[in-house]
């Protein structure tokens, strides 16, 4: 069959879906853009905040441990010696319990060669414990620690642990009289929270996000501004097109219209005709008949292009009616070509519309099926309701649609090259004349089809008002 209508985009409503979608696209390119720049400065803050708390907890451990020895001392001073007896607590076993700086350092009563922070920790951010080589706790200073036990494995540079919004970094210290040896004197585990990090870096993101969705917003207006401009150019050629296409068909209907009465006089005279001549002026009589029909269809799509429906002028179209008298106006000439033509209509399906418009509508798939359809095939119209639509649907056995042109088959002046070598009749206006009429009646068509098999085209038509309240 001859597969054709327009593909290019000169109706109102079509221009209306391309500025939709670059401004679609426009957005989407603005959204990665902004998504991705956001995205990476959340990543790179994020991580440079980590890395500035990684950073103060092992300067914390680091410069604890250098008091380690001095603490263990003193510590091993109270819980040894008979004078200090009873000044720190023990479990019911005797095994003395962890004591803070504060409570070590009391039993001087002037300076001390151990010195408490300038700033105090914090008493719930931050938390620093010293360890002996034995893993126990002796001295803790602050007010966050970790009810858990030091990492099993330590290496000498020490270790970051995160445990849910707490992380610590674990040091050991080694003493400074035996260098080549390393020998270890213990731990310390420099503790802080970090909810103080993720509410900060939360509220970045959100910041992100808020800025994210309004620049996008600001974007948009000015993508719809962008997608119209853009858009003027090719308004304005399309409009120069249907302006030249109506005039050009137009006036090319008066000089072929005096051609065709031409030769209709001439061949109503044939004893004025040199018998070699008779031949050259049929096929004059034939070109100048097509090249009529296809000034005719030119100019029918020009106004339909350039003129909204009036629907002012609709009336109340029985579809069943104009379709059974199709059925039996084309019936001879299937039986000609030896096809059956069968059809399936039910009664009073009612649409608002143009009579004519619709019959050309219908008569053109038709047409096309019956003469794309080998002989011995079958074409059947069928007429039904779906809710508040009218399906009609144009079936054939005929030689189908490779695939690949499918979503040609809507193009004007477009035919499939298996139809261009079986078939020269046709413009290539058909189905675009089709497509035309059935959007212009709000409503659609569409084909299925298979190589080889055949083809169904189905035009979706809203039903009159009246007919839809009383279904």
């Amino acid at each position: 069959m001859v597969w054709d209508i327009d593909s290019t985009l000169i109706s109102n409503g079509r221009f209306s879906r391309l500025r939709n979608r670059l401004l679609l696209s426009y957005l989407l390119v603005i959204a990665t853009i902004l998504g991705t720049f956001s995205a990476a400065v959340y990543i790179l803050v994020a991580h440079d905040r980590n890395q500035q708390l990684d950073e103060h907890l092992r300067q914390v451990a680091e410069s604890s441990a250098g008091t380690l020895e001095i603490i263990e001392h003193e510590y091993g001073e109270l819980t040894t010696e008979e004078k200090y007896k009873g000044y720190v607590p023990t479990q019911a076993d005797g095994t003395p319990l962890p004591i803070t700086l504060a409570e070590l350092m009391s039993k001087y009563e002037g300076s001390s060669s151990l010195k408490a922070p300038s700033e105090p920790l914090p008493l719930t951010q931050q938390g620093i414990e010293w360890y002996d080589k034995q893993r126990r706790l002796m001295v803790r200073e602050g007010g966050l620690f970790l009810q858990t036990v030091l990492p099993t494995n330590i290496p000498a540079k020490g270790v970051l642990v995160q445990r849910g919004n707490i992380r610590s970094f674990v040091q050991p210290a080694y003493s400074a009289s035996t260098p080549d040896t390393r020998q270890i004197l213990g731990y310390v585990r420099a503790t802080e929270s970090t909810v103080t990090l993720d509410t900060e870096l939360r509220r970045l993101q959100w910041g992100l996000i808020v800025g994210v969705v309004t620049v996008a917003g600001l974007a948009a207006l000015g993508g719809v501004w962008l997608a119209q401009e853009s858009l003027k150019p090719i308004v304005q050629s399309f409009d120069q097109l249907k302006q030249f296409t109506a005039d050009a068909s137009h006036e090319l209907r008066n000089p072929l219209t005096a051609i065709r009465a031409s030769i209709a006089v001439m061949q109503d005279h044939p004893e004025r005709v040199h018998a070699a001549d008779a031949e050259k002026l049929d096929s004059i009589a034939i070109a100048s008949a097509q090249m009529s029909q296809l000034v005719d269809d030119l100019l029918l799509l020009a106004r339909m292009d350039r003129q909204a429906p009036d629907r002012q002028a609709w009336r109340r179209i029985v579809l069943d009616e104009i379709l059974e008298d199709l059925v039996d106006l084309y019936s001879d000439r299937a039986d000609q070509a030896q096809i059956t033509l069968k059809s399936q209509l039910i009664s009073n399906v009612e649409v608002n519309g143009d009579a004519s418009q619709l019959q050309r509508l219908f008569t053109n798939l038709l047409t096309n099926a019956l003469q794309y359809t080998p002989p011995g095939g079958t074409v059947i119209v069928t007429l039904q309701r779906m809710g508040s639509y009218a399906l009609i649907n144009v079936e054939d056995t005929g030689i189908g649609i490779a695939p690949a042109q499918l979503p040609h088959i809507f193009d004007r002046f477009w035919r499939a090259d298996q139809a261009r070598s079986q078939y020269e009749d046709g413009s290539g206006l058909g189905l675009a004349i089709a497509k035309t009429i059935s959007q212009h009646h709000r409503g659609d068509i569409t084909v299925r089809s298979k190589l080889g098999i055949g083809s169904c085209f189905q035009v979706k038509i809203p039903l009159s008002i009246a007919l839809i309240s009383q279904l």
